[in-house]
């Protein structure tokens, strides 16, 4: 992808010559760990943990603390409080400021710029999709409401899927290494240590293979709530294992749109609702290509039309089939999933 700031830039070019972990080491955090995965002190919010994690595979950052994410320009942008514009220069012209001494910054220093959550921790979620994934494959109504969705077990394997019984969870994780601090910080568990997810398909966001966010849905059509997330901000769901510029990618709303359209083979990801276009947009400025599966009703059509002006013109919207209502409904229709090629072509002509 080219963007143009005073002359035309590279993108992807200019990624490649700035690799987030050593941009993140100039600017004074120290990461610590080695391969795909390093983690240090968050530079954007107080905390005396760790939380800030850097992906090598995928060249993003997110911190489990303040929920701030992005790539080396979003990083760089942050820092020193530039707009992208600005970044790309700094990073283009070779202008970047100097190393700065090892980050350390005292607890309580600064005022968080966004809230602050408590830290999740990686292997602990991780450990948590492996027994969810577990009890799945035992679970015959989770299994059948899958299937309804048009979602294999396969599929359900591939993609990370697991079943909360709402019991044992906290017995495995203990069983693992876990302390109760970090149960208790984790997310995983409300009050009187009820499971969060009891009774859901429990959908992971998986980075370099571990788990950094989860989401849950119902099984049983009368359960309430239907929905339950991790707190905190949530991601554009399926980005972290696509990277940050995928060549082309389906925004669809909800999450199990997002799944059937993984499990058909599509790079697609999941806005999580209609809310928050400007920072969906953010998240997919490194796609040259982009096609907006929304829901087919006012809300949907209407954050589909926001993305589309945010993202100019690289986007495209996918127009369902009337009386489709969304692509989670289109996957239960006999021939849904040989049409949906044809109603992405149709989009893809419009890009052209």
């Amino acid at each position: 992808m080219v963007l143009a700031t005073s002359d035309k830039v590279d993108i992807l070019e200019l990624k490649a010559r700035h690799p987030l972990g050593d941009t993140v080491e100039a600017a004074g955090v120290v990461l610590h760990g080695r391969g795909r995965v390093r983690q240090g002190v968050c530079p954007f919010h107080d905390e005396a943990e760790g939380s800030f994690t850097v992906y090598g595979d995928s060249q993003r950052y997110y911190c489990f603390g303040c929920g701030a994410g992005g790539d080396v320009l979003d990083f760089v942008g942050r820092m020193e409080g530039l707009t992208l514009p600005q970044a790309i220069r700094r990073l283009d012209d070779g202008s970047t400021p100097p190393p700065r001494a090892p980050f350390n910054r005292p607890v309580s220093s600064l005022q968080p710029t966004v809230p602050v959550i408590p830290p999740r921790n990686p292997a602990l979620l991780t450990a948590a999709v492996r027994f969810y994934g577990g009890q799945l494959r035992r679970n015959r109504a989770a299994l059948e409401y899958l299937a309804s969705r048009g979602i294999g077990l396969e599929a359900a394997r591939r993609l990370g899927l697991g079943y909360a019984p709402g019991h044992g969870l906290r017995e495995h994780l203990q069983a693992n290494g876990f302390t109760t601090q970090r149960l208790r910080a984790s997310g995983l568990f409300l009050e009187h240590g009820r499971e969060r997810f009891a009774g859901m398909v429990v959908v992971p966001e998986l980075a370099s293979g571990l788990a950094v966010w989860l989401v849950g849905r119902a099984v049983e059509p009368d359960a309430r709530p239907r929905f339950q997330a991790l707190p905190g901000p949530k991601p554009l769901l399926g980005m972290a294992r696509l990277g940050s510029a995928p060549p082309c990618v389906i925004v669809a709303e909800g999450v199990f749109d997002w799944l059937t359209l993984t499990a058909w083979g599509h790079s697609a990801v999941a806005a999580l609702g209609t809310k928050g276009m400007d920072r969906v947009a953010m998240a997919l400025r490194g796609c040259p290509r982009v096609f907006l599966a929304f829901d087919n009703d006012g809300a949907g059509n209407a954050a589909a039309q926001e993305l589309k002006q945010l993202l100019g013109n690289r986007a495209a919207v996918v127009n369902l089939p009337q009386g489709v209502g969304d692509v989670g409904e289109l996957a239960t229709r006999p021939d849904g999933r040989l049409r949906f090629p044809r109603l992405l072509a149709r989009a893809a002509q419009r890009l052209r």
